[in-house]
């Protein structure tokens, strides 16, 4: 059952095409309401600094979430936030949620620098482990770090983004279009500010798996818009030393898919 702080609606919509305009959001805005309530929905979250403002993450077990490390970093003080200044809100939408928890400890990639120029190599290693202070996955769910994605996978990008703070926003049926080098995918995803975190999944045996997170997005020669994802493989091995499971798990608060949202998904 949602906790609640306001009205909640959890009916699929498409979003207005005023975020058009938004960088990240690439030709027409294929975005689409999703419902917070309904597993692997519920398993994302938004990532709240203490500041004002947020980041997405995916719980990966029970209390493990991955984010992105550039979320950690405070400007004004140009230090990392301390753990404790993180809340991690699951199945958040409209001020209702699922469940919510601050942050105990944070794991982040050994390579990435916090204060500097953001680059694609930078990015590549732009990710970071959150241990919970509570098993916010048994309410909300968590879904298993699967294989990177390839080109002939089907993605599924959901987060809150800028425009869509208050509510899960999903791109299905987005593609990964190449890579800028070993650690760092490049995709069509609609994703804009307010999405870095967010998960990138793809379904592999009728099973939300997270094939990467969402970390930026990078203009190229030509003016091409793409976004830019760190791939399973690079936290995979840290998430799991944390005690991330092998498997995903819907919570006891999620609810099954819609019919015609799973038909989509789990289209190859």
């Amino acid at each position: 059952m949602m906790t609640r702080l306001g009205a909640l609606a959890v009916l699929i919509a498409a979003l207005p095409a005023a975020a058009q305009g938004l960088k990240g959001i690439k030709g027409a805005d294929d975005r689409v309401e999703v419902a917070a309530n309904q597993y692997p929905w519920s398993a994302v979250a938004r990532l709240n600094n203490g500041k004002g403002g947020h980041c997405s993450a995916i719980l990966v077990g029970p209390a493990l979430a991955v984010t992105a490390a550039h979320c950690l970093w405070n400007k004004s003080t140009l230090r990392p936030m301390p753990p404790s200044s993180l809340h991690v809100v699951a199945g958040y939408a409209r001020g209702a949620y699922l469940g919510a928890t601050r942050v105990v400890a944070t794991s982040i990639a050994s390579g990435w620098q916090f204060g500097q120029p953001y680059s694609p190599a930078l990015a590549a290693h732009d990710w970071a482990v959150l241990t919970l202070a509570e098993p916010l996955g048994d309410i909300a769910g968590w879904v298993a770090i699967g294989e990177a994605a390839a080109a002939v996978d089907s993605l599924v990008a959901v987060g809150y983004g800028q425009d869509k703070a208050h509510i899960p926003a999903a791109h299905i049926g987005c593609a990964v279009v190449g890579r800028m080098g070993a650690g760092l995918l490049t995709h069509d995803c609609d994703a804009v500010h307010g999405d870095s975190g967010a998960p990138v999944l793809v379904w592999r045996a009728g099973q939300p798996t997270l094939a990467a997170i969402h970390v930026g997005t990078f203009t190229f020669e030509g003016g091409r818009v793409l976004g830019g994802a760190v791939p399973s493989a690079s936290f995979a091995t840290e998430a799991r030393r944390l005690g991330a499971p092998a498997n995903g798990k819907a919570g006891q608060a999620s609810t099954a898919l819609a019919p015609d949202i799973a038909a989509r998904v789990t289209k190859p």
